[in-house]
C-alpha cells in the first residue's frame, strides 16, 4: 500500500470541513479504533467498539464516535483522558465521517503495517507548516542521532517536552534493535499534542510508557519528595524562546533545579536545560536540541553556562545543518554528562556538522544514515578532524560562548568579489608581525536613536546609518540630521576624522574611514567606532579589514539567530599585520594613485563603449530616433 497516497486522499476528504490540525486528530483517533480491533482479545473489547459497528449505525456518527472513544478510555487505562482533547469539538458532518470511517475500515493492515502507516502520518505532519498544524516536530534524523549519541544500556529514558513522542519512539526502537529494557517517561504541556503522542506510542505497542500532561517547568510530573525523579537518559527538544510567564513561581522552585544561576525573564531555554540536568542520576547523560542563542547569549544565561562549565557537565556541542525540518532556526545538540570519561574531563568536544546533510523534496535538508553514523562516530571515539571536530579545554572557552563556529572555522569562504577563497591564516601570523586590534586604538559604541529623537532638517547632530556606507565610502552629504534630547553620554558617540567604523549588525561587514567634516556626527548603534593611535594609518586598517583575510576574520566572529552581530569583544583580538607607519602611509599613497589611474582608464573605456554603441545605432538607422538630453 502507498501510505502517502492513502493519507493524501484522507486529508482531501476532510479539507473542506476542518483545519489541518482537526484532520490530523480525527484521522489518528479513528485509525486507533481500527488498530485496537487487532487487540480486542488483549483488552476484552466487544464488537460494539469497532468501526464496522459505527458504519452499520449510520446516523449521528459524531455523537456515537465520542461515546465509543469515551468507552475505550474507560476500558484501557493507558488511553485515559486521551480522546477527549481530540474529539471535544468534532466539526465534521455525518456524510464526511461515514466516508472517513469506511475508508479507514477498508484498510486491511497488520499491526506492523498500522505502525508504519501512522509513522508516515506523523512524518507528513513534521513537513507541514507549523502555523497550519500548531505542532513543532523534531526531525526523525535528529532523534536518531541524539539517541545513538546516548549509547543507552537498559534503564530509564525521559523526555520532558515529548510533543508527538518521536524521541520516545526513537528510544523504543533503539532498545528493540539492541535487545534492551528501556522504560519510557515523558511530559507534554499541550493537551492535543500530549494525546497524539500517546496514541503514537499505542501504535508502537508501548502502553507501559508513563506520559504526563502538564507544564514541565511549573509542575514537573515525576518527583520524589522535594526532588525530581532521576533518569539514566534524557533527550529533549524544548520550545525555543518560550516566554517566562510564570517567572516568580519558576524562580522559587521547590525542587532545587536552578542552582546554577538566576534565570532570565526573556526566555525559558536555560530553565529547560537545567531541568534536564536535574532529571539525570549521578551517571546520567542528556542530549538537548538547542538554538544558537542558548549557547552564546549574555546576561544571566552566560552566568549559568559559566557554572555548568565549572561543574564540568558539558561534554559536547554539535552544530547541525540549517534548515532541518520545518524551522529555519539553526539548531545544535548540547550533550550533558554527569559521568565524563577520565580523558574528557575538563574538556568540551565541538563538532561542526553543518555540511553533513542530504536534500529531500522542496530542498529540505535532513541527516542521512551516513551522516548520523559519521557524527556519532566522531562523538563516541572523540575524533579530532580539522575544521570538523576539536576538544577545547574548559578554561579556553571564550566568554562561555559554546558556538562551534568559535572553535571550528572553515578554511574556505565565499568572499565578494573573489568568490570561494581558501585561507591560510597561520602563514600570515608566521610571516608578518601582528598586533591585536585592541592595541591599536580605543573602541566606542553607537547611539540607539529612540522615538523621541526626531529627524529634522536643522537637527544639531547627524547620524551615520548602515545605508550611509556604500562600497567602503561614507556618503557624508546624505546623513540625516536629528534633534537628540536628554542624552548625557552623547559626546561618547561623536566621531572624529580618521576614526574607522565597522558595522556590527546585518549580513556582511561594512568598513569606512571618517573623512574631514564639519558639525557633530554620531554613529548609530549598528556601528562600532575605533579611534586609532599613532601607530596605524586608518586607510591601511580599512584596507586590511576589507581584504579577504580581514573579511574572514570579521565574518567568523559574527553570531546571532536572526541577525548577525559583532561585539567590541569580538573585534579586540583580531590580529592585524603591522608595518612601520611611514611604510603604511607610502603604501596607501601609491595604492590610491594607482586606483585613481585605473578609475580614469575605466571611464575612458566606458566612454569608448558608449561611442561605439552610438555608431552602431547610426548604421542601424535608429540614431535619429532618440535624443540624449541627460549626462
Amino acid at each position: 500500500m502507498n501510505y502517502e497516497q492513502e493519507l493524501f486522499s484522507l486529508f482531501e476528504m476532510l479539507r473542506e470541513e476542518a483545519t489541518v490540525s482537526d484532520s490530523i486528530q480525527i484521522i489518528t483517533s479513528v485509525a486507533s479504533v481500527k488498530f485496537l480491533e487487532l487487540h480486542k482479545e488483549q483488552y476484552n473489547l466487544p464488537t460494539t467498539l469497532t468501526l464496522e459497528f459505527l458504519l452499520k449505525e449510520g446516523a449521528f456518527l459524531a455523537e456515537k464516535l465520542k461515546a465509543m472513544l469515551n468507552e475505550l478510555e474507560g476500558r484501557i487505562p493507558f488511553l485515559k483522558g486521551v480522546y477527549e482533547p481530540l474529539y471535544s469539538s468534532i466539526p465534521f458532518s455525518d456524510s464526511t465521517l461515514y466516508r472517513l470511517f469506511s475508508r479507514i475500515h477498508s484498510l486491511a493492515l497488520s499491526k506492523e503495517q498500522w505502525t508504519e502507516f501512522v509513522e508516515v502520518l506523523f512524518a507528513r505532519v513534521s513537513h507541514m507548516d507549523t502555523y497550519a498544524t500548531g505542532i513543532v516536530s523534531t526531525p526523525s534524523s535528529v532523534n536518531e542521532l541524539g539517541i545513538r549519541m546516548l549509547q543507552m544500556q537498559s534503564g530509564s529514558f525521559y523526555d520532558g517536552t515529548f510533543g508527538l513522542a518521536g524521541t520516545l519512539c526513537a528510544a523504543h526502537h533503539y532498545a528493540l534493535r539492541n535487545d534492551l529494557d528501556i522504560s519510557l517517561y515523558g511530559q507534554e504541556m499541550h493537551p492535543q499534542t500530549w494525546a497524539l503522542g500517546k496514541l503514537r506510542l499505542l501504535f508502537h505497542g508501548r502502553t507501559d510508557a508513563q506520559l504526563a500532561q502538564g507544564d514541565t517547568l511549573t509542575q514537573p510530573a515525576f518527583v520524589e519528595g522535594n526532588m525530581l525523579k532521576k533518569f539514566d537518559y534524557v533527550m529533549m527538544d524544548f520550545p525555543f524562546g518560550m516566554k517566562m510567564t510564570n517567572y516568580e513561581a519558576i524562580s522559587h522552585d521547590p525542587f532545587h533545579r536552578f542552582v546554577y544561576g538566576k534565570l532570565p525573564r526573556t526566555s525559558a531555554d536555560m530553565a529547560f536545560v537545567l531541568h534536564a540536568l536535574s532529571s539525570l542520576n549521578e551517571t546520567g547523560k542528556a542530549v538537548l536540541v538547542v538554538p544558537n542563542g542558548t549557547l552564546f547569549r549574555g546576561g544571566p544565561e552566560a552566568v549559568i553556562r559559566e557554572h555548568l562549565l565549572a561543574a564540568d557537565v558539558i561534554e559536547a556541542v554539535i552544530a547541525l545543518p540549517v534548515p532541518l525540518g520545518n524551522t529555519a532556526v539553526q539548531t545544535n545538540l548540547l550533550v550533558l554528562n554527569k559521568n565524563k570519561a577520565a580523558e574528557r574531563k575538563g574538556k568540551v568536544l565541538f563538532i561542526n556538522a553543518e555540511n553533513e546533510y542530504a536534500e529531500g523534496g522542496r530542498r529540505r535538508k535532513y541527516l542521512g544514515e551516513e551522516h548520523v553514523r559519521k557524527i556519532a562516530e566522531i562523538y563516541h571515539n572523540g575524533l579530532e578532524i580539522e575544521e570538523i571536530s576539536r576538544f577545547v579545554m574548559v578554561q579556553d572557552i571564550q566568554e562561555t560562548n559554546l558556538l562551534s563556529s568559535r572553535y571550528l572555522q572553515h578554511s574556505e569562504l565565499e568572499i565578494e568579489p573573489y568568490g570561494k577563497v581558501k585561507f591560510h591564516l597561520e602563514r600570515i601570523k608566521q610571516s608578518t608581525q601582528v598586533q591585536p586590534l585592541k592595541q591599536l586604538g580605543t573602541f566606542y559604541r553607537g547611539i540607539n536613536i529612540s522615538a523621541k529623537d526626531a529627524e529634522t532638517e536643522n537637527g544639531e547632530y547627524k547620524v551615520i546609518k548602515l545605508s550611509d556606507v556604500q562600497n567602503g565610502e561614507l556618503l557624508i552629504e546624505q546623513l540625516a540630521s536629528y534633534e537628540i534630547k536628554n542624552n548625557a553620554k552623547i559626546e561618547s558617540y561623536l566621531v572624529q576624522e580618521g576614526d574607522v567604523i565597522i558595522s556590527s549588525r546585518g549580513m556582511g561587514v561594512k568598513v569606512a574611514v571618517i573623512p574631514p567634516h564639519e558639525g557633530k556626527i554620531l554613529i548609530s548603534h549598528n556601528f562600532i567606532g575605533i579611534r586609532l593611535n599613532k601607530t596605524i594609518d586608518p586607510l591601511y586598517l580599512k584596507t586590511f579589514l576589507e581584504s579577504p583575510v580581514g573579511q574572514y576574520l570579521l565574518l567568523s566572529k559574527q553570531v546571532g539567530t536572526n541577525v548577525s552581530i559583532l561585539s567590541i569583544k569580538d573585534l579586540e583580538d583580531i590580529p592585524v599585520p603591522m608595518l612601520p607607519l611611514s611604510e603604511q602611509q607610502e603604501m596607501m599613497k601609491s595604492y590610491l594613485q594607482e586606483q585613481e589611474r585605473l578609475d580614469q582608464q575605466i571611464k575612458q573605456l566606458q566612454q569608448q563603449q558608449h561611442e561605439t554603441k552610438l555608431k552602431l545605432y547610426e548604421k542601424m538607422g535608429i540614431r535619429s530616433g532618440f535624443e540624449i538630453i541627460g549626462s
